[in-house]
């Protein structure tokens, strides 16, 4: 007998039946956002009892759906609908899954409607606020900013992070954090700058009684306060107006994520590597970072219109660099290069380059010869 044979017949008795069906709504709708499904679940069935519908069907649900529609965005309706199709499988044994109408009314909702993103920073404005912000102000935003881009985490594992999950080793700072999945994802954190910041707020840190890591302070010394959720999703914007930047209010939680996976696709990310640094199971969301990333489209125009790689040397200031050269002149070179002259001195600002205590120098290949720029 199989198991639905079992629970339909009168061999069980109503009230195990009754106390299995309630297990089960507890164990399957997730337990983070139970409350939303339930409000979602019960909103559906006051319209219901209003319209005087006994049953639901997919007229019902189209129906509904189309007054949702009339003050909710396509993202909204979605969500709505993914659901009602869990808590009416689980309520009701009604699966909405299979209701085609409804499904491709909710796809053409979603065919005018382009879902803001949050905006994401440059890698020279993580820089500049990072050395430039004072200590005494923004350590904590620091760290935030720190962790949350290394390690593409979102707002909830920031605020659930704990100091046993960073472990801090002379050359790096490897961090361990739970996904909103409650899998396990570790990361490194190897910039020296940055290691130097985490490494400061740990010991500006009270007691290790505490256990989660972020912390409030308050005139540049720390509380006994936990950072809330709300404190951490906002650090972004207060980064972005600290560096007076545009559209300061689409600086949001999800920036730190979304900048981080930008920075990865930009550099030559693939969907495998996007994918496990995001701890995303799905491709569709990689795809999107490496679709946007200029890098690839830079890629993709050299491929098609036979662009050649040009090296484009900054405008001169004050920081010197020296170029140093084999004796043979490459032939396809300007003699008016500026560094056609072998030992000839050109000038990139400074700012185009990281400090990286590892890196003596940069090498690039220019046509035929090979060009290694030193720090002065």
């Amino acid at each position: 007998m199989s198991t639905s044979d079992e629970d339909t017949s009168v061999c069980t008795p109503p009230e195990i039946r009754k106390e299995a069906s309630n297990v089960q709504c507890d164990q399957l709708l997730p337990q983070k956002s139970k409350e939303f499904y339930l409000k979602v679940y019960a909103q559906f069935k006051d319209w219901c009892k209003i319209k005087k519908v006994a049953k639901v069907s997919e007229n019902v649900l189209l129906v509904y759906m189309e007054e949702k529609a009339k003050n909710k965005k396509a993202s909204s309706l979605w969500a709505t609908f993914s659901m009602l199709k869990q808590t009416l499988k689980l309520k009701e044994n009604v699966d909405i899954s299979k209701y085609y109408k409804v499904i491709a009314f909710l796809k053409r909702k979603n065919d005018s409607y382009t879902p803001k993103k949050a905006a994401v920073f440059e890698k020279h404005q993580i820089t500049k606020f990072i050395l430039e912000a004072p200590d005494e102000i923004f350590l904590s935003s620091k760290v935030i900013l720190i962790i949350g881009i290394a390690g593409a985490c979102r707002t909830d594992e920031l605020c659930n992070m704990k100091m046993t999950d960073v472990d801090t080793r002379e050359d790096m700072i490897v961090i361990n954090t739970q996904t909103k999945t409650k899998s396990s994802r570790k990361f490194v954190i190897m910039e020296p700058t940055w290691i130097d910041v985490v490494k400061k707020y740990l010991t500006k840190r009270p007691s290790p009684d505490m256990a989660r890591l972020f912390i409030g302070f308050r005139g540049g010394k720390p509380t006994r306060q936990n950072m809330g959720h709300n404190t951490i999703s906002k650090t972004p914007y207060k980064i972005a107006q600290y560096l007076q930047l545009p559209n300061v209010d689409e600086f949001t939680g999800h920036t730190l994520r979304r900048t981080s996976a930008t920075i990865l696709a930009d550099m030559g990310g693939d969907i495998l590597s996007l994918k496990r640094h995001g701890g995303w199971k799905s491709s569709m969301v990689a795809e999107g970072y490496v679709e946007e990333s200029l890098t690839d489209k830079r890629r993709i125009a050299n491929i098609i219109q036979g662009t050649p790689h040009h090296i484009n040397l900054p405008a001169p200031s004050s920081s010197n660099i020296l170029c140093e050269r084999s004796e043979e002149v490459c032939s396809e070179m300007p003699s008016t290069s500026t560094h056609a002259a072998t030992n000839s001195e050109i000038t990139i600002p400074v700012e185009n380059f990281t400090s990286n205590r590892n890196t003596s120098g940069i090498n690039m290949t220019c046509h035929n010869c090979t060009i290694n720029y030193y720090f002065k």
